[in-house]
């Protein structure tokens, strides 16, 4: 499977339990870095379902650095977590992290491990996120969630995010 959205996120399954995504930033790398793992920027950039907020927004991106993004709702506080431990990192190269979802009540709903690598463009920056799963059921879930849709939303917010630098 290889598809596209209108705004450029691509989204391809080279194997049963993994989705690679790719986007290219008009923005050097070391920006695009820190905006991906630096908590006040994330939190510019990050769009929570309607009616959703963000809560905590934890991000220490070296070895054994923690992630840890909290949403809540009129319902519910919170209504959704995201946990994960960063297990490499290069340094505006590349980062690889676990990630576990949750709803409030603690029952996981998803987990992978998501591998994010950034790479020169002239003066843009491509970035390559490969998210692998434990099986095929749970990323074939991940693809009909329409997390595309959502994260290309995200991803014009931070090319505004990184239009507004210099």
């Amino acid at each position: 499977m290889n598809t596209t959205s209108a705004r450029g996120l691509q989204i391809s399954t080279p194997t049963d339990t993994t989705i690679v995504l790719t986007r290219t930033f008009n923005a050097p790398r070391r920006l695009v870095w820190e905006a991906m793992f630096t908590p006040d920027k994330m939190r510019r950039w990050m769009l929570p379902p309607p009616g959703w907020t963000v809560t905590t927004c934890e991000c220490d991106a070296r070895v054994g650095g923690k992630l840890s993004v909290e949403w809540k709702s009129d319902e519910a506080n919170p209504v959704m977590t995201l946990r994960g431990e960063f297990t490499e990192v290069a340094l505006h190269e590349h980062a690889v992290h676990t990630e576990t979802m949750a709803l409030g009540s603690g029952q996981t709903v998803g987990s992978l491990v998501e591998k994010h690598q950034f790479a020169d463009q002239g003066a843009a920056t491509a970035m390559r996120i490969t998210q692998t799963y434990h099986s095929k059921e749970d990323r074939d879930g991940a693809l009909a969630s329409v997390m595309d849709q959502g994260m290309e939303a995200c991803y014009q917010k931070l090319d505004a995010l990184l239009g507004e630098r210099s």
